[in-house]
């Protein structure tokens, strides 16, 4: 399995310990300020991009001198450093692409990164990415039927609708639903596995489903 993970600027205190995301097998891409954090953990990106807005000329200089290719965007741009991260990772035609540091902190980078997936042409990378912070996990879904495992260290799973959800039906969660229908912006949050696995579907719409621990 191809798996690239990727770095975005987020607080240091909301990302997970790495070691268990790491291989010799795995990309890493720095994003921004995300490249610096991955030289602070030991881990040197395969490429960094971004405006680099958030670093220092001293810090820029340093992170040139430790990752081979490093790729300078303007600051003012139509796309965001993480969408231009992600862009670069599905060239790549990865099974899997991890996102770190993309919540927390400011609530306008946190919604752009939510939103990200809902755009028209980042649809073909719903399937293949993931988010995960110190207590999240977080995908989207479109469309279809899914089971899904529940993470060890994870209690509650919630189901928010991003866009207006059609023929919505849980089974295996502490509050199952049958054929429901809910506008966009509905929050299905404190749910729970009944079992180890659970089952959902829907019709129409688009659905971010967040494992959570406290």
């Amino acid at each position: 399995m191809k798996i690239i993970n990727i770095m975005v600027g987020g607080p240091a205190s909301e990302i997970p310990d790495l070691r268990q995301y790491t291989s010799a097998e795995i990309s890493w891409i720095g994003v921004d300020r995300g490249a610096k954090r991955l030289l602070d953990h030991g881990i040197v990106p395969t490429v960094a991009m971004g405006d680099f807005d958030s670093l220092s000329k001293e810090e820029l200089a340093h992170l040139k001198t430790k990752v081979a290719d490093v790729r300078e965007f303007p600051a003012e741009k139509d796309e965001t450093d993480t969408e231009i991260g992600l862009s670069w990772a599905m060239e790549q035609n990865p099974d899997k692409i991890r996102i770190f540091g993309a919540t927390g902190g400011r609530l306008d980078h946190l919604l752009a990164n939510l939103m990200m997936l809902t755009k028209p042409r980042f649809l073909n990378a719903v399937p293949v990415v993931e988010m995960i912070d110190r207590y999240n996990y977080i995908k989207m879904y479109t469309p279809g039927s899914y089971t899904i495992e529940k993470l060890p260290d994870k209690k509650y799973v919630a189901f928010t609708t991003m866009k207006d959800v059609t023929g919505l039906t849980l089974k295996g969660f502490a509050y199952p639903l049958e054929n429901a229908t809910y506008p966009v912006g509905s929050a299905l949050s404190s749910n729970e596995f009944v079992e180890k696995k659970g089952e959902f579907s829907f019709k129409s719409g688009m659905i971010l489903l967040t494992q959570s621990n406290d």
